[in-house]
């Protein structure tokens, strides 16, 4: 840069002597002065000018500077920028599993709601059920057999089949054998002690029926006896 304003200044210095007067008219004071006081303004200009220049270089270095402050500070901004969508990433791709999870949470409490429903509706419908049944014997009898306590053996005997039982409403002591599963006898007994030991008198009265009677369901209602008989001998 100083190079080329050196060269300037020469320059202007030639163009500036060429247009010099004759050497006859050199001596003249007047046109020294003249020519004493262009030379100052020439030097004058080209202070100026390196100035100028000088301020021109020391702005362009600080600018350039600041670009490359700059620079590295938009080097860090974006790495920043990087991270941060980076993890904005990470952070909608874990919503994204929280949002299907509790959407599978609630189609399965959907269908836990479901089947409890539907089980709760059976439990409804047994109960009616039951309800019903227990309607429909307590209108047909006034009694009912609700469970069974305990075990307890009377009495052992050979046969397989058979029944032994008393009069569902007297009070009488007797009780009344059927033995095997078909049969026109029954057997009374004087009471459950004389049932359970056999050596104990009196011996059981044999009852002969005019028809033979079938299965057990047998029973003795206020001193009658009400039977099944086979389907061959009615």
């Amino acid at each position: 840069m100083m190079l080329a304003l050196r060269r300037a200044c020469i320059f202007r210095a030639l163009v500036f002597m060429a247009f010099l007067p004759p050497p006859q008219r050199a001596q003249d004071p007047a046109m020294v002065h003249y020519i004493y006081q262009r030379f100052q303004v020439l030097e004058q200009g080209l202070q100026k000018c390196t100035q100028a220049t000088r301020a021109y270089i020391q702005d362009f270095q600080e600018f350039s500077k600041n670009i490359s402050i700059m620079l590295g500070q938009c080097h860090t901004y974006t790495s920043e920028y990087k991270s941060a969508v980076h993890n904005l990433a990470l952070r909608v791709e874990r919503a994204q599993r929280e949002i299907d999870y509790l959407e599978y949470l609630r189609e399965a409490d959907a269908c836990v709601e479901s089947e409890d429903k539907v089980l709760a509706e059976k439990l409804v419908q047994e109960a009616e059920e039951d309800q019903r049944i227990r309607m429909l014997l307590n209108a047909s009898c006034d009694n009912m057999l609700m469970g069974i306590k305990s075990l307890k053996i009377v009495k052992k005997t050979t046969d397989t089949d058979g029944s032994w039982m008393k009069d569902a409403v007297s009070d009488s002591p007797k009780v009344y054998v059927f033995i095997g599963p078909r049969n026109n006898t029954v057997w009374e007994f004087a009471n459950i002690r004389a049932f359970m030991e056999d050596s104990t008198k009196p011996a059981p009265r044999k009852l002969i029926l005019t028809h033979s009677w079938q299965g057990t369901g047998q029973v003795i209602y206020k001193g009658f006896l009400f039977f099944s008989q086979p389907r061959d001998s009615q």
